[in-house]
């Protein structure tokens, strides 16, 4: 009987995609034939199409079984409705030779001048490396990221160790020259300028180890925040930190002047963001003359909140650029305490996925802009990628 149209596409869709077509009217249950053209591995693997089976076991067993039921209901094993069935892949030894190789299995149905049984046998020894070698990466990622993490843990746990061996003995010299300068008399009275120096110079050194504390938990901390909860409002964070600050404004003759308008719940964490604002207006005060005024104000800027610090000093140096916001960097106009809160700034924005960056006023001055995202669009976003 002359091959029929279908039957041809067939036999050059098996030869393009190098498979084993055999085929079965059904209720002749175990007769299959091997369709042309016969891929060269067939005979070398499986023989032929009388004994493949009998090489197969894994084979024999997907046709009594896996493809034996979805030819009789149409359903796989788990009852669903489908017009095909994969074996997956499995291993074949050459019979002969010290090799193996890969292949796949493929049930479908054929209609046919009757109901016809379709077995396709497909190579997959190049499927099975690009598999193994994914496992594998997969395998390495894993097992990087929990070296990593066990780094980190250790690097946390050593931090926390140093600061406290540090933190605790600066703390009590501070307490102690403090009660020496309550309790000093008239006698000791020359003494005094030199205690509230030593007062000084431990409180600076305290800030400079807190400093240090929250640059390098914020280093390795290494990811973005997520949103859990309530995201905090930036305007009511920097209102508090504000009025934090005044104090240390005042002592220094700067006046703080805040802009608050509408409500800008931002992706962040409120202690976190706190010090970002208290870092860059202790900046602005620093850096202010006395008499000065240190503006800080907010806007919406697309998907993003913005704040805006602002001062009235020399402003930054030509040769500081981003350098300003590097580790241990400062201006030689009027160097800061330590080089690191404008770097504590950066990593904490950029962790959130915001930016910073600082230039100099027209009219005198420096200003530092900061944005975060806004917890609504980044929800937005989420919601719409779902």
């Amino acid at each position: 009987m002359k091959e029929s149209r279908p039957s041809e596409l067939q036999r050059v869709v098996a030869g393009a995609i190098d498979a084993a077509v055999l085929v079965r009217t059904r209720g002749e249950e175990g007769t299959f034939s091997l369709r042309e053209p016969e891929p060269e591995w067939w005979a070398e693997v499986f023989g032929t199409d009388r004994e493949f089976r009998d090489r197969s076991p894994f084979l024999d067993d997907f046709l009594d079984h896996g493809a034996g039921e979805f030819w009789k209901t149409g359903r796989d094993q788990e009852g669903r409705t489908v017009r095909s069935l994969r074996s997956g892949i499995w291993e074949e030894s050459v019979p002969g030779e010290d090799r193996r190789r890969f292949f796949e299995a493929v049930a479908g149905r054929e209609e046919e001048g009757g109901d016809v049984d379709v077995l396709l046998v497909l190579p997959a020894d190049e499927r099975w490396r690009e598999e193994q070698a994914f496992v594998q990466q997969a395998h390495d990622q894993s097992l990087a990221r929990r070296r990593l993490l066990k780094e980190l843990e250790k690097k946390q746990v050593l931090l926390e160790c140093i600061m406290h061996d540090l933190g605790n003995p600066v703390a009590t010299v501070l307490l102690n020259l403090q009660h020496l300068d309550r309790q000093v008399g008239e006698e000791w009275r020359e003494s005094r300028p030199a205690i509230r120096r030593a007062i000084a110079q431990a409180e600076r050194q305290r800030q400079l180890i807190r400093s240090i504390a929250e640059v390098f938990a914020a280093d390795l901390a290494g990811s973005r925040e997520t949103i859990g909860g309530h995201p905090p409002d930036l305007a009511a964070v920097a209102a508090e930190t504000v009025a934090a600050c005044a104090p240390a404004g005042a002592e220094a003759g700067v006046a703080l002047c805040p802009f608050f308008g509408e409500s800008l719940p931002v992706v962040a964490e409120s202690l976190a963001l706190s010090r970002v604002i208290e870092n860059l207006l202790s900046n602005a005060i620093h850096h202010s003359p006395r008499g000065g005024r240190v503006t800080i104000a907010f806007e919406r800027e697309g998907d993003f909140a913005v704040c805006r610090v602002e001062d009235e000093g020399p402003g930054i140096e030509a040769d500081m650029g981003d350098r300003i916001f590097q580790p241990f960097v400062q201006g030689n106009i009027t160097p800061g305490q330590s080089g690191l809160g404008l770097y504590f700034c950066r990593l904490t924005v950029e962790m959130w996925g915001g930016s910073i960056a600082a230039k100099n006023r027209e009219k005198g001055g420096a200003a530092f802009v900061f944005r975060l995202p806004l917890a609504e669009a980044v929800r937005g976003k989420e919601g719409g990628a779902r």
